[in-house]
This record gives structure tokens, C-alpha cells and sequence, in this order.
């Protein structure tokens, strides 16, 4: 506290003078050492996929009526949703199938990654306190901001370069994989700039986080219903940034023109987050925040606190998934007919039971619900390095109890998510097959991995106690990676069966006995 306002008498003691950008160099500097870990795994683990990638194509379609099948798969308005625009030209080509199978997929990845990287080192900084220290120094009103986007730039200027490299060293043409490469990095650019422009609207970093990554959320929905109404893009496709990467065209007819789109559209979101920046006071939001209501209602008890806390998360992880869901439900049985010409894909399927493409679908939405238990359980410790724990803990509240509301409260979301996942699931697969009665078996289907949830939810309680956040992470990455890679991959079937989401089988094959063990297991690690 003493540091904190000591800081702020020297920033208001400090003249008016200087350039607005000063210390920027060591801004960047300090941001690279801070991140000097995490941001080479980022770019290592999306050049190594991409990389991969037009092998796992090649095996997975080795020959043109596979591969025709795969095209005519996504096609339909799930399968365009889900991945890109079909523009009626080289379809079969290995690289144009590279471009509309993966594209969208790294958008996501980098883009996340930018927003995710400018809010730490913008607004999380004010809401740690940190910045008051940074502040106290000789420094710009709007270094740390620029700061934080140069890093971003480089980041991406590298990831552009080993994404291409990584693509044209299989052999698909170089200016192609540029083009596809600087289209993903242009867009993580453009949602960069995005969470800019909330580090400046909201006051806490959770806010400002999740409003970039709903704007994120927003524009591959666009996308994708624009891509629906035409496959090769129509006008509502053209609403979104992320068509802007995509209609570049790599490996069809490469365009360079919609780069320069994604250029000034970064260059007037960054333009906004100065003017935000300008007008605003340190330590506070353009908009009000939700202390700044002295009409909301009372928060009761620890567990109620945890409620809130999580749910505008829960909101837009239960919209997500339940559109997710539907989307799986809605190609359940265009992947029966592939499973039957594609002896890969049909491997895939009856690797998770007998089931086949329900626990497929059901366990990769499941999967998904996993990060989102990562990132609430993990939150207390950011909550303590902030400050935030320490009035909850004031009161008469134990760590016990602290913890214990969080995890039951995660449970509980995680619950919430796999109903809705499961709903779209079933909703979707009801329509495609014409079974009504789909419905309420992959509802329970999808509740029936409760259990690996609560396991799920001991190890992010463990990873946190352990101060040790990449235990979960790495768990949440294996039980992603065994679903997608698993079977192309050709990894022993005991190996997948460490994963908990892989021990749940659908419809409930699973026995009750291993339920129960693992509601003991995360109840034991949690302890």
C-alpha cells in the first residue's frame, strides 16, 4: 500500500512534459522478459501444428473420392460454419483443403493470443497495481499501451514467418502459404487493437478480456452465416474481419487487396484506444463498472460471490457450446455416410465406443469444457496477486472455504455447459436423423461426464495450491489433443485412457463404479 501511494504522489508531483511515448523502450523490454516463456511456446505449439497439418490431411484423405467426400462433407451449412468458404475451385487440392480446414482455426488460436497478451500488459497491469510502480517513473501516458501492441507486432511478424515456413516446407507453393499466414496473423491484429480499445471501456481485465473474445465470437459467427448464405462469401460475410483473412484466397487464387482492409481496421481501432486512453483516468473505465452501482444487490456468502464472479463467463461459454453442439449434432449423419467410404475417419469414430459418432462429438464438447474449469479455478490466483482475495480472506472466511466455493461453483457452471452443449448436440442430431429422442439421451450423455469434470476440477485446485498453473494447462491440452490427434496419430489406446473425458463412453456405457472413482479422485486432489 505505502509503494502504491508513494507512487502516485510522485506521478502527480511529475510535470506535464516528455513525449506521450516515453520509456517505451524499456516497456518493451520489461514485457519481453515477462513473457519471454510464454510467448515462444505460443508461437512453437501453432508453427508445429500447422506444420502438421497437410500430413494429418493426406492420411486422413489419401486419395481423390476421399477427399471428394470430405469437400461434399463440408459443404453443408455445420461443415461451412465450422471451417470456411468453399470458392468452387482446386477443392481437392491438398492445399486449398489446408486453407479451409485449418484457417479458421489458427485465427481463433492467434487471436486469442492477442487479446489475451495486450490486456496483460495493459489492464491488468492498472488492476494489479503494478502500473502505479511503472508510472512513478518517467513514462508516456500512452507507452504501455504501444508497448504492448509493438510486442504484439513482433510477435506476429514472427508467427507469420514460421507459419509460412512451416507450410511451404511440405510443399504446398510459398507466396500461398504466406498469404494464408498473414491472413491469421492480420486478424490476431485486428482483435489485438479490439482488446486495446476494451482495456480502455472497462475497468477490470476479466471485463475487458471477455468483451474482446465475445467481439472474436461475434465475427466467426458472422462469418460463417455469411459464408452459409453464399459459399463463396457473400455480403454479410464481409461484416466480419475474419472473412476479410479468409477471402485472400490462399491456394485458390491468392488476392492481396483484403490484407489492406485488415491493416486499416487495426489502424483506426488503435487510433480509438488513444483517444480512450486520452480522456480517461488512470485506474478506471470509460464505462462503469459493476461496484460503480450502488443499486445492484447484495452478494451472499463466498459461494454467491463465486456465482457472480463467473457468470458472464458462463454466459458466453453456454452460448458457445450450445452452438457448438448444434453444429456437431447437425453433421452427425453426413459423418455416418463418410465413416462408411473412409476407413480413417471411421478408426476416429469407433476409437470412443461403440457409440462411435455421439461420444465423439459428446467428448469433444466435454473437452471444451474443460478450459473453461481451468481458467475459473485459476483466477484465485490471480486474485490473490491483484489484491481482490485479500478482502474476501479479511473476513471470517477460510482458505478452506475460499477454495471449496470455488471449485463447487466450477462444478456447477461445468455442469451448466455440458446441459447446453448436450442440448444443441441432441437439437442437432435429432433434426439430422429425424429422432426426436436424441435429444434427452446426448443431454444426459453429456452430463454423464460430470465425473470427469470433478477430476478435472482437482487438478486445477492442486495446480493452484501448487502455484504451478501449467499442470492444468497441460492437462486440458492433452485431453484436447488425444481427441483430435489421437486416432491419426496412432496412440496407444491406454495412453488415451488417462484421459478422464476419454473414459466416459456414450450412450452411459460407463459403469458406475468408475463415476464414482472419479468423483474421489478429484475430491481427493482438491484436498
Amino acid at each position: 500500500m505505502s509503494a502504491t501511494v508513494t507512487a502516485r504522489h510522485a506521478r502527480a508531483a511529475r510535470p506535464a512534459t516528455g513525449s506521450t511515448l516515453t520509456g517505451l523502450g524499456r516497456l518493451i523490454a520489461l514485457a519481453l522478459r515477462r513473457d519471454r516463456i510464454r510467448l515462444p511456446v505460443w508461437v512453437v505449439v501453432l508453427t508445429v501444428s500447422i506444420g502438421y497439418m497437410p500430413a494429418a490431411l493426406e492420411m486422413a484423405y489419401p486419395d481423390e473420392v476421399d477427399r471428394l467426400a470430405r469437400v461434399n462433407l463440408m459443404k453443408n451449412p455445420a461443415g461451412i460454419m465450422f471451417a470456411g468458404p468453399m470458392f468452387g475451385k482446386n477443392e481437392t487440392a491438398l492445399g486449398a483443403m489446408v486453407a479451409n480446414e485449418a484457417m479458421l482455426t489458427f485465427i481463433v488460436a492467434a487471436s486469442i493470443l492477442a487479446i489475451l497478451t495486450v490486456v496483460r500488459h495493459t489492464r491488468a497491469e492498472e488492476e494489479s497495481g503494478t502500473a502505479e510502480l511503472v508510472l512513478a517513473a518517467p513514462v508516456g501516458r500512452h507507452a504501455r499501451t504501444v508497448a504492448a501492441i509493438l510486442l504484439l507486432a513482433g510477435v506476429n511478424a514472427v508467427l507469420a514467418v514460421t507459419l509460412t515456413a512451416a507450410t511451404a516446407a511440405t510443399g504446398l507453393p510459398v507466396v500461398d502459404s504466406a498469404a494464408m499466414s498473414l491472413g491469421i496473423t492480420g486478424v490476431a491484429m485486428v482483435f489485438g487493437a479490439t482488446a486495446a480499445v476494451t482495456a480502455q471501456l472497462w475497468r477490470t481485465s476479466r471485463a475487458a478480456t471477455g468483451a474482446a473474445l465475445g467481439a472474436l465470437a461475434a465475427a466467426v459467427v458472422v462469418r460463417g452465416v455469411g459464408d452459409v448464405i453464399n459459399h463463396s462469401g457473400s455480403v454479410v460475410s464481409w461484416l466480419s474481419p475474419v472473412a476479410w483473412a479468409q477471402q485472400m484466397r490462399a491456394f485458390v487464387e491468392v488476392r492481396w487487396w483484403p490484407l489492406a482492409l485488415l491493416v486499416l481496421l487495426t489502424v483506426v481501432l488503435l487510433g480509438a484506444a488513444a483517444v480512450l486512453e486520452r480522456s480517461r483516468e488512470y485506474d478506471t473505465g470509460t464505462l462503469p463498472a459493476g461496484g460503480d452501482r450502488p443499486g445492484a444487490p447484495p452478494i451472499r456468502g463466498v459461494f454467491g460471490l463465486q456465482l457472480v464472479l463467473q457468470r458472464g463467463q458462463l454466459i458466453g461459454w453456454s452460448v458457445g457450446l450450445f452452438l457448438g453442439g448444434l453444429t456437431f449434432g447437425s453433421l452427425t449423419q453426413a459423418m455416418l455416410d463418410i465413416a462408411e467410404e473412409n476407413e480413417l475417419v471411421a478408426a476416429m469414430l469407433a476409437a470412443h465406443g461403440n457409440a462411435g459418432i455421439f461420444t465423439t462429438m459428446t467428448q469433444f464438447l466435454a473437452a471444451a469444457t474443460t478450459a473453461f474449469i481451468a481458467i475459473t479455478v485459476l483466477r484465485l490466483r490471480s486474485d490473490e496477486q491483484s489484491g481482490l482475495a485479500e478482502p474476501v480472506l479479511a473476513g471470517s472466511v477460510s482458505r478452506w472455504q475460499w477454495l471449496l466455493s470455488t471449485v463447487a461453483a466450477t462444478l456447477l457452471g461445468a455442469a451448466t455447459l455440458l446441459f447446453f452443449a448436450g442440448l444443441g448436440n441432441g437439437l442437432g442430431a435429432g433434426i439430422a436423423l429425424g429422432d426426436p429422442g436424441t435429444v434427452g439421451e446426448l443431454v444426459l450423455s453429456a452430463l454423464a461426464h460430470l465425473p470427469a469434470m470433478a477430476v478435472m476440477t482437482g487438478i486445477a485446485a492442486l495446480a493452484f495450491a501448487l502455484r504451478m498453473n501449467w499442470i492444468a494447462w497441460l492437462t486440458v491440452t492433452f485431453v484436447i489433443v488425444s481427441l483430435y490427434m489421437g486416432a491419426l496419430l496412432r496412440v496407444p489406446q491406454w495412453l488415451l485412457d488417462l484421459s478422464p473425458v476419454t473414459r466416459i463412453k456414450v450412450p452411459m456405457e460407463t459403469s458406475v463404479t468408475t463415476m464414482v472413482v472419479m468423483v474421489l479422485i478429484g475430491a481427493a486432489l482438491t484436498a
